[in-house]
């Protein structure tokens, strides 16, 4: 395949990607690739699948990095915005991606339980989003997207500590993109419906059915297209949008 051309969106941008080995994070960041960005992307367990993004990146003649880690631990962010940094000279475009989930009714939810999903779910966000903000400051530019769930805005049935993990999410979205504007910094988050691979695999068949009968297009997303909006999003042409919260849903009734 050949290069990127200079009319690609997002030639010579430098993307990271949290949770990229599969599902959404993937889609992101193979079309971040196709348009010309190079591209880094963090993951914890899935070796084959990383691989296999990475080749799928590879595809389009960039570069890119696969960085393996558990966000959960509290110095990961640091250390892989280090190592893009080093690499590359910065950051200019964050998607937090990575998350986790499990059907768990409220009531068996343990602590642990609770406090794994927001270690992974909110605070990484947190510390990924303070590690790249401290370059884009300095070069007064920066796109930071955050993939969310239309669980954390809307009364779905879905587990609870879920739930409550992506409105934390879009609390930190509304809220830095005030706080950063300033410096040329804009960010967004996606309420994401369900989407074909990654989290879907925890929510209840029964569940899937119900989601598509209230959407209007009556199917399951396809990856591709929240790659193809967050590819939108941390592009140049993006100059306006920031502070919101854009459901990508298929157009399911709230």
């Amino acid at each position: 395949m050949p290069p990127p051309t200079e009319s690609g969106l997002l030639t010579s941008q430098r993307v990271l990607v949290t949770g990229g080995s599969s599902g959404i994070g993937r889609a992101i960041c193979v079309v971040a690739a196709r348009e010309g960005a190079r591209v880094a992307f963090t993951w914890n367990a899935n070796e084959s699948g990383a691989a296999t993004t990475e080749a799928m990146v590879k595809e389009h003649g960039v570069a890119c990095l696969s960085l393996r880690g558990d966000l959960r631990d509290r110095p990961a962010a640091d250390q892989m915005v280090a190592v893009v940094e080093r690499e590359w000279g910065g950051v200019d475009a964050l998607v937090n991606n990575a998350a986790v989930s499990e059907a768990v009714p409220f009531v068996l939810l343990g602590d642990d339980d609770i406090a794994d999903v927001m270690e992974l779910n909110v605070l990484a966000a947190f510390r990924t989003c303070r590690a790249v903000l401290k370059g884009m400051v300095r070069q007064k530019y920066g796109r930071i997207v955050n993939i969310s769930s239309i669980a954390g805005s809307r009364s779905v049935p879905g587990p609870v500590h879920y739930a409550a993990s992506k409105g934390a999410i879009e609390g930190l979205t509304r809220s830095l993109a005030h706080e950063v504007g300033a410096y040329g910094i804009l960010v967004s988050a996606i309420a994401a419906g369900i989407f074909d691979g990654g989290l879907r695999s925890t929510i209840p068949e029964h569940h899937q059915r119900r989601y598509t009968d209230a959407s209007a297009l009556s199917r399951i997303g396809d990856p591709r297209e929240c790659g193809e909006l967050v590819a939108w999003l941390i592009s140049k042409r993006n100059t306006y949008m920031t502070g919101t919260v854009i459901f990508l849903d298929g157009g399911t009734l709230g």
